[in-house]
């Protein structure tokens, strides 16, 4: 029966079991990274994809402290019934390096120092341990004075586990290059606290898990750490964190009651936060955990699909293009992510580690969007990788950048109520205009100009970001159906139920070259095209389908034709 409670941002795994929350079971991948005899790893996701509360299972599964609660916060669970020989054998030591402030040289140094401070004395507190820490002039010092006096009070090893190694270093890229390098270089102080940590591994360190998002930092971190792995891209380790359908499917039946659960929801949510691979030797894919969870929660709260498609602390983690276009080399990076918005997919041969104080080539911004969960591994290809928009709403978001770039270089400000009231006309009139006119808007701002080459992938672009910002639609460009591609098509989604649908066939023509015999053929061409389209077994029958071939000319929409069944 369903109504179990939804984990939906909770990431401590203790109140998970103690309070009757829904839990995927991860468990069995604590024997894998056990069995794997590979004890200092370092493992990468995206943000929101399970990493916190896997780390959360982790201290709670070693810790010496809870070995007596096993049963109780294990119960039921794979590892609960075969354990590994370590269970509850370390001391824990927590670390979680995000929200560290990056303004000023100063203040990281501060904040950093005062989050190793609080650790450090937060697990003497735990254990009892009857130690006071001096002042130091550098976390490192801190950190070495710890080890040297832990070293003769403790009967066992230390587990060191850290949460978003990288965060602070990820939100230094795209401001202050400068800052990151003094920061994580040769002499930083960054560096040099993990140099302490190294050592310690010869000692008092027996594990090390460290989480993050980007190797962006990993290769000046872990240099001379020979016996560190990043297991990121482990097919033995590639359903730890996201889930898998089956996984899904699960949350769907004990979540929500029958009533609410509509025909097809399981296919809705691939379509949605689906398609993750992180592993060239894997074939299945994975949900973004965290926006499953907030789609269950919306539907469970209003018994019915959420309007928006990601919360606003999602879209906040993942809508970051700003930062990431200033990354060393912005007009290699526009034309990087340009090209994915039209085409869906670009291949690299993907980066594991990054050297900043080098280069950073098409590859390594490629590589960063995939770390980040902007992009992920379609197929293999010799030498390389091919790698695509994972599903709907990140393809969304390019739209969304996109959109905002070319509005700002046009000197536009969109209002999202005009943009809204555009699509709306589409839904309940039936009618094209309103949109018409947000295009001829752009186009104008560009009519002395070839800032971008505007052709017809920019129209599609625009077309596609003002529909998605309105939520009425699921909409798709380059739409494959059994007569061909259709260049933008408006599709149903829950929990709308607009009066029309709709298809568009896009054709643009330069103003230099847009004679009568050019725009003729343009909208004949269009017309045969959809034509062709409205025939397909999928729309043959759809009354509520309209059928637009819009031509542009220069500056204008010369051709606003609907074209009837």
């Amino acid at each position: 029966m369903a109504g179990k409670r939804i984990p939906y941002g909770i990431s401590n795994y203790q109140t998970i079991a103690r309070e009757g929350y829904l839990y995927v079971d991860k468990t069995r991948f604590i024997r894998v990274l056990e069995e794997n005899q590979e004890p200092f790893v370092f493992f990468l996701r995206p943000r929101r994809f399970g990493k916190s509360l896997f780390v959360s299972l982790l201290s709670n599964y070693y810790d010496r402290l809870q070995k007596d609660q096993f049963n109780e916060f294990f119960t039921g669970t794979d590892i609960w019934k075969e354990p590994t020989p370590k269970k509850g054998s370390y001391y824990v030591l927590n670390f979680d390096f995000s929200g560290i402030s990056t303004t000023t040289e100063e203040e990281l140094v501060e904040s950093f120092s005062r989050k190793i401070q609080n650790y450090l004395n937060l697990f003497l507190a735990k254990y009892n341990i009857p130690i006071t820490l001096h002042s130091h002039s550098s976390p490192a010092d801190v950190l070495a004075e710890f080890f040297s006096l832990v070293f003769t009070r403790i009967d066992g090893q230390i587990y060191v586990i850290i949460d978003e190694y990288d965060h602070f270093a990820n939100e230094l890229l795209g401001f202050d290059i400068q800052l990151f390098h003094q920061s994580l270089g040769g002499n930083g102080f960054i560096r040099k606290w993990f140099e302490v940590l190294k050592e310690a591994t010869k000692t008092i360190v027996g594990r090390i898990f460290a989480t993050g998002v980007s190797p962006i930092t990993l290769d000046s971190l872990t240099s001379g750490f020979s016996t560190a792995r990043d297991l990121t891209r482990s097919p033995r380790l590639h359903e730890m964190m996201g889930f898998t359908e089956s996984e899904v499917d699960m949350l769907i039946h004990e979540a929500l009651p029958e009533e609410i659960i509509f025909p097809g929801m399981i296919e809705t949510l691939r379509e949605y936060y689906d398609g993750y691979c992180f592993s060239e030797d894997c074939t299945a894919r994975l949900f973004n955990s965290d926006m499953v969870l907030y789609y269950l929660t919306s539907c469970l709260d209003r018994q019915k699909p959420p309007e928006k498609l990601l919360d606003s602390n999602i879209i906040s983690d993942y809508s970051k293009f700003e930062k990431l276009m200033r990354i060393k080399t912005p007009d290699q990076n526009f034309s990087v992510l340009s090209r994915i918005t039209s085409d869906g997919f670009v291949s690299a041969n993907l980066t594991e580690t990054f050297t900043l104080d080098i280069s950073f080539s098409e590859d390594d911004f490629i590589s960063l969007l995939f770390y980040l969960g902007l992009l992920t591994i379609q197929e293999s290809l010799p030498g390389r990788v091919q790698v695509k928009t994972p599903n709907y709403v990140i393809h969304g978001l390019y739209h969304d950048f996109m959109m905002q770039m070319i509005s700002r270089e046009a000197g536009l400000d969109v209002q999202s109520s005009v943009i809204a009231d555009a699509i709306y006309q589409i839904a309940y009139s039936g009618k094209c205009d309103k949109l018409v006119s947000l295009v001829e808007e752009v186009l104008h701002a560009f009519s002395n100009r070839d800032y971008i080459g505007f052709d017809e992938k920019y129209l599609k672009i625009l077309i596609f970001a003002y529909a998605h910002m309105s939520t009425l639609y699921l909409v798709k460009s380059e739409y494959e159906i059994s007569g061909g591609y259709i260049d933008i098509a408006f599709l149903p989604r829950e929990p709308w139920h607009p009066d029309y649908y709709a298809l568009f066939e896009l054709k643009y023509i330069k103003s230099g070259q847009s004679s009568p015999e050019a725009i003729n053929k343009a909208l004949k061409d269009g017309i045969e095209q959809m034509t062709r389209y409205g025939s397909s077994p999928e729309w043959a029958y759809q009354k509520k389908v309209k059928r637009w071939v819009l031509v542009f000319a220069g500056d204008r929409c010369v051709h606003n034709r609907e074209v009837t069944p």
